[in-house]
């Protein structure tokens, strides 16, 4: 058995769950590897990826969990943790039911977002939005097109393609819908749209989304929080589902809205 391990010290600072993780993966005989952002990990079978830090961690190794097939264990050092399994006091509990085969897969749909050539991976959204700077800030005018058909034109901040597990993120504070993990879907979220009628738009994960820059001097193209290139009017990216899922590993009892109904319910009394 062979683990790695990603662990965002920024929210672990003095190491403690890395050291709790650590001596539970030693007292069972486990070996393990450390990665980090820019690492390219050596090309041999790796049975789970233990990632230490908030949402925002484990969004940054989608793209290595998902092309590598790794399943993820989450554990909550961070604030919301929806995305994550464990908390920071479940360590080794999170160990022992790994390793005694009692953690179930929970596959999430992926975005893969194509712009000039290059490949993003995106587990809960891509977002198209307005720059806000001394030079970009008019609002902007988005086209989208689902299978070579125009849906609709989005004027205002922008539009976020989001998937079932992204719907309860930024697509969710845009008033988008929640969408459960398993449906095979993706959602359309406009922006602070200049429109008394622009709506949600669900539509299937099977299709082909491409969404270009129609008008406004330029806008942000960003995955899953992270700004990764500056779209200019013209240009469009293509977005459409990765033929693997990001697999995560749960308890046999997790219930994705009772996880929903706690965490926003933590959130709403500051308990973040």
């Amino acid at each position: 058995m062979k683990v790695l391990i990603y662990c965002n010290l920024e929210k672990d600072p003095k190491a403690l769950c890395l050291k709790d993780l650590e001596h539970s993966l030693e007292d069972r005989g486990v070996e393990y590897k450390y990665i980090d952002l820019d690492e390219n990990v050596p090309a041999e079978k790796y049975d789970a990826v233990f990632v230490i830090g908030g949402d925002g961690t484990i969004l940054c190794r989608t793209e290595y969990a998902n092309l590598n097939a790794v399943p993820i264990i989450g554990i909550n050092a961070g604030k919301l943790g929806f995305l994550t399994e464990f908390e920071s006091s479940e360590i080794a509990d999170a160990v022992n039911l790994f390793l005694d085969g009692k953690l179930e897969e929970d596959p999430r749909a992926t975005i893969v977002a194509e712009f000039r050539g290059k490949r993003y991976y995106a587990l809960n959204d891509v977002v198209v939005q307005r720059l806000y700077n001394d030079t970009h800030n008019a609002i902007l005018t988005v086209k989208i097109d689902i299978d070579g058909n125009e849906v609709d034109s989005v004027c205002g901040d922008g539009v976020i393609i989001a998937t079932p597990t992204g719907s309860t993120a930024y697509s969710l504070s845009a008033g988008g819908a929640i969408l459960a993990p398993g449906i095979n879907a993706f959602l359309m979220t406009a922006i602070a749209a200049h429109s008394f009628s622009q709506r949600p738009v669900v539509f299937s994960s099977s299709s082909v989304c491409k969404t270009m820059l129609l008008a406004g001097e330029s806008a942000a193209l960003v995955i899953d929080g992270k700004m990764v290139s500056v779209m200019e009017k013209g240009e469009s990216v293509k977005i459409f589902r990765s033929d693997k899922p990001t697999v995560f590993l749960r308890r046999a009892n997790f219930n994705f809205f009772m996880r929903l109904t706690k965490k926003m319910k933590d959130r709403g009394e500051g308990r973040l």
